[in-house]
């Protein structure tokens, strides 16, 4: 037998009940016939609330579930506008809002973690020894204006802000994406 069904059989044995109250007035039956109605209310509320969720797709919920977080945006900087040149210093990021961290390295050399904010027109950030995580210090980078930079790949895409000093650089290397992943286990363990 069907919720419904079931619930329109009950139902109307209640309504029977309480239309025969008048003949005999046993206040108990009076009590049973509401308590009766009100656990027919919770079973109906319940079925319909669970035909409702199974009308959610698992896709659908997962879409949910990731649209609340938001996503950080990874880039690349460098003193010059080629990557991966010796002697020459680079800016690896992830930003998500106005929260940043990533790397600070010179290329076949080691590099450091930082995490940071942006404040008004520069980056604040704290930047951790990678010998010795315990050792940190300060330290800013001018942003460029607020209007998006163009990047120095093929591709001419652009970035939605630019670092005083240095040049976008498009194409992030597995290397960079590297950096980043292990400075975001670092800065985790900082905090």
């Amino acid at each position: 037998m069907g919720i419904k069904t079931f619930q329109s059989t009950l139902f109307s044995s209640l309504v029977n009940r309480v239309a025969g109250q008048g003949r005999s007035c046993d206040r108990r039956s009076l009590s049973y016939v509401l308590l009766g109605a009100a656990t027919v209310a919770a079973l109906g509320t319940a079925a319909q609330a669970q035909t409702v969720d199974s009308h959610i797709s698992p896709e659908a919920l997962a879409v949910a579930q990731t649209a609340a977080e938001p996503v950080g945006e990874r880039y690349l900087f460098g003193q010059v506008p080629e990557p991966d040149q010796i002697g020459q210093g680079y800016v690896v990021l992830e930003r998500t809002g106005n929260r940043v961290y990533g790397a600070l390295y010179y290329p076949s050399s080691s590099f450091d973690c930082f995490e940071g904010q942006v404040q008004g027109t520069e980056i604040a950030m704290t930047v951790i020894n990678s010998y010795d995580q315990a050792d940190t210090y300060p330290y800013s980078l001018a942003m460029v204006g607020d209007s998006a930079v163009a990047s120095s790949n093929a591709s001419g895409e652009l970035v939605p802000f630019g670092l005083d000093g240095f040049h976008a650089i498009g194409d992030l290397s597995e290397n960079d994406h590297r950096m980043i992943e292990m400075c975001s286990g670092v800065v985790s363990s900082a905090q």
